[in-house]
């Protein structure tokens, strides 16, 4: 492996056209090389291998020889010829020259495939890596899209608030645990469009985006703030402590609104209506909950503005209830399920009943008998009360004509309430006067009660059908009188004949201890005033015999109450009634 004995080895000028010759022989190579072999730089490289490997072969150094091969590969001289162009050029150069090199050039070999194999793993996985990396960075921002898209799929981009469909999520979240106590907080603001129609738009965005940041405030921890409509927000409370912390919140959101806002050099209030709602999810369903809220709401902004309600589902009943009867009421009219009782009006002089006044009744088929008070409202609110007053009137005359058949001049007069709706409407004239005459009762027997409040709105061709009535013959009583806002004055431009003092001022003198003098004083006025005009008076809610005697101290001509007569049945005051007119004979 060594040089021989009698060798005298190469010289320099021997290596430096050996390198030349090597570089001439990888740049004849079949493959373009990473790094041109005609550069001086590569010249210098293969100028010093050769040097080494010289010594390497006169010496046997073998270990040297597998260094030079290595650093030949890590001068990223890679190509597949490369290796092999190099030993040929060598063997024949140490050939040449008489030098065994055979192991030496093995050495060289094992040394350049070996960090040949290490550059060529390192190259993959460097590859790999910038594979995996590329890999992972596209899915990074695969998974940042979907987030920004996941972001605008369940956020307002206005207010930057979750919008309706992750609210709803939210919902179904929260009752996936079937023990929590689920609120919500249904908010809608109050008069966002009118701020949109004078003020713009753009201002009415800005507004959105300042009340959304302050009802976001509120949320926090694991309440979730949303968007759910134009004008509207809600506040998911996926486990409430109870309805404490639910009122607590609605008059938060209120405090917080009730700050102006300054929008673009404007400066504007807001207001809200909340509707709050609490349930047990395992008791209730998404669906229940939000339409409670929105009942709660519709309460809320029944009241006025900026107000809050909670849901009750007793109140819900009610009103179910209510509207229940609402759309029963035109039926129950055809079907005759009215009728009417007679409460006495009695002389408080001698106690004899000289009139009645009508009261009507609802026979329910479920709810059993209903009180004025349950459906007169709804029949009114509704449209009803026209065909219910035209029932009741021709009840009450056909009842007054019987009386009057049987007892003559004793027969009482009979005292119907009409609402200021009825007296409105063009045809009601016309369908009393035909009463009357299908009927057939003097005019003197019926009389008509209106309330002090209708008599204040009722002007034009309503009053002038009301004097045209009182003319004929027809009494005309002012009803609850005292408990509006007329001036004493306005009674003689009416075309009444009684007033009916109102329940209220009767209740104030009920006992010797309750009774004021300012309350006996202003009961004079009005009885002395009246009479003064020619009308009589005559006392609701008589309860006590206390009542009766200052009444009749202060001169009213007459009086209705428990204290004389509950409502009675037709035929108990048709007794009643026969019994007094026997007296009198």
């Amino acid at each position: 492996m060594a040089w021989d004995g009698g060798s005298v080895g190469t010289e320099a000028g021997d290596t430096a056209e050996l390198a030349r010759g090597w570089a001439a022989a990888l740049a004849s190579g079949a493959r373009e090389q990473s790094v041109a072999p005609g550069a001086a730089a590569v010249i210098q490289l293969l100028t010093r291998l050769a040097d080494g490997l010289d010594t390497a072969a006169r010496q046997g150094d073998t270990q040297a020889a597998v260094a030079l091969g290595a650093e030949l590969a890590r001068a990223r001289f890679i190509d597949d010829e490369v290796l092999g162009r190099s030993v040929a050029t060598l063997s024949a150069h140490f050939a040449a020259h008489g030098v065994d090199a055979a192991a030496v050039l093995g050495a060289f070999g094992t040394g350049y495939l070996r960090a040949f194999r290490a550059w060529l793993l390192a190259e993959q996985e460097g590859m790999r890596a910038a594979e995996i990396a590329a890999r992972r960075a596209a899915e990074q921002r695969l998974r940042d899209s979907e987030a920004r898209l996941r972001f605008h799929a369940h956020h307002d981009p206005l207010t930057g608030l979750a919008n309706r469909s992750r609210f709803f999520d939210g919902l179904t979240v929260a009752f996936a645990d079937s023990g929590a106590l689920v609120g919500l907080c249904h908010i809608d603001l109050d008069g966002l469009e009118s701020v949109n129609e004078t003020l713009g738009h753009v201002l009415g965005d800005e507004l959105l985006i300042q009340v959304a940041a302050r009802v976001a405030a509120l949320a926090g921890g694991e309440r979730l703030a949303a968007r759910t409509g134009g004008d509207e927000f809600a506040i998911l409370v996926p486990d409430a402590s109870g309805n404490a912390e639910l009122a607590g919140l609605a008059d938060a959101v209120l405090r917080a609104l009730a700050d102006p806002f300054e929008v673009h050099g404007q400066r504007l209030t807001m207001t809200a209506g909340i509707g709050v709602a609490a349930e047990r999810a395992e008791l209730t369903h998404p669906d229940e909950l939000l339409q409670a809220a929105d009942t709660a709401l519709y309460w809320a902004k029944a009241d006025g503005r900026g107000r809050w309600a909670m849901f009750d589902p007793e109140r819900q009943q009610r009103e179910q209830t209510r509207l229940d009867l609402v759309s029963e009421l035109p039926g129950a009219v055809a079907r005759g399920e009215f009728f009417l009782e007679y409460q006495p009006i009695v002389t408080l002089a001698d106690h004899r009943p000289g009139a009645v006044e009508a009261l009507v009744r609802w026979r329910h088929p479920e709810e059993g008998v209903l009180a004025p008070g349950r459906f007169i409202d709804l029949a009114e609110d509704s449209g009803h009360i026209g065909a219910l007053g035209s029932e009741v009137l021709t009840m009450a005359c056909r009842q007054a004509r019987q009386w009057h058949d049987r007892l003559g001049a004793a027969a009482p007069v009979v005292s119907v309430n009409v609402s200021a709706a009825e007296v409105d409407d063009g045809d009601w004239l016309p369908r009393v006067q035909d009463t009357i005459a299908d009927t057939g009762i003097p005019t003197w027997q019926l009389q008509l009660e209106l309330t002090e409040r209708t008599f204040m709105h009722t002007t034009g061709r309503p009053l002038q059908a009301l004097r045209i009535l009182a003319d004929s013959g027809v009494r005309i009583a002012i009803d609850d009188f005292g408990t509006g806002y007329s001036n004493l004055a306005y009674l003689g431009r009416l075309p009444l004949h009684v007033v009916k003092l109102a329940g209220p001022f009767i209740q104030r003198i009920r006992t010797p201890g309750s009774a004021g003098r300012n309350d006996l004083l202003v009961l004079e006025s009005i009885i002395g005033l009246s009479h003064a005009l020619g009308l009589t008076v005559t006392a609701e809610c008589v309860e006590t015999r206390y009542q009766a005697d200052r009444l009749l101290e202060l001169g009213c001509d007459s009086a209705q109450g428990w204290l004389f007569h509950r409502p009675l049945a037709v035929e108990r005051a048709t007794e009643q009634l026969t019994a007094a007119a026997s007296v009198a004979d």
